[in-house]
């Protein structure tokens, strides 16, 4: 009586041990070390000259190349811009990103480092270096004049932070305004007076030779 499957090759069992495992882990190792490869160059990273120094790290923010000459002209200084024929790119502090809500016709690119789809060619060159050898753009003005070009509203977030247990919450950082002093004494309601309206004639220091309130 026939056997089923006599005369057939036998299969080999994966994941046993052997010469043709360890063949097969090579290979895979081989392929992952090519496709990190690949990715590496595919990625172009805006490095600063070396006597350039950058103690915060530096981050860079990028738009369309025709928007480019617009915005360095409105702003009041500007640290080093890298171009090439697509896009700007201006180098700002690490995390300049935070509280600030970029955006969509701008790139934000962390630790400087760009993908080849956002690099033209060879990658962005160093196209303006200032003279005063700070290379920082500031991000709060960039992103002003940003908005502007783009005809936006700027937005802006809050940072979550620490607060320490009974601690009365800060405001905004972008605030402006903080509480007066109303020359009525120091109790809870001067202060919660102090803090709803403008500076009071109240609150000035006497004039150069008048008496104060007897």
């Amino acid at each position: 009586m026939p056997v089923p499957g006599a005369g057939r090759p036998a299969r080999p069992a994966r994941g046993l041990p052997g010469p043709h495992g360890e063949a097969r882990t090579a290979d895979t190792a081989r392929t992952a070390g090519a496709a990190e490869a690949v990715r590496r160059l595919e990625r172009v990273r805006l490095c600063l000259p070396p006597g350039l120094p950058a103690p915060l790290g530096h981050d860079a923010v990028g738009v369309a190349a025709p928007l480019g000459p617009r915005i360095s002209r409105s702003l009041p200084r500007t640290g080093c811009v890298f171009a090439d024929a697509e896009r700007w790119w201006w180098i700002v502090p690490g995390q300049a990103d935070t509280g600030l809500v970029w955006p969509d016709a701008a790139d934000y690119a962390a630790g400087a480092v760009l993908s080849r789809g956002r690099a033209a060619g060879g990658g962005p060159r160093l196209a303006y270096w200032p003279k005063d050898n700070v290379p920082y753009t500031h991000p709060i003005m960039l992103y002003i004049v940003l908005c502007n070009a783009l005809g936006r509203r700027p937005e802006w977030r809050e940072a979550p932070r620490a607060e320490a247990p009974g601690a009365e919450a800060p405001g905004p950082v972008h605030a402006l305004h903080r509480p007066v002093p109303d020359g009525r004494g120091g109790g809870a309601a001067g202060r919660t007076g102090a803090r709803e309206r403008p500076w009071s004639s109240a609150a000035r220091p006497p004039e150069p030779g008048s008496r104060g309130p007897g």
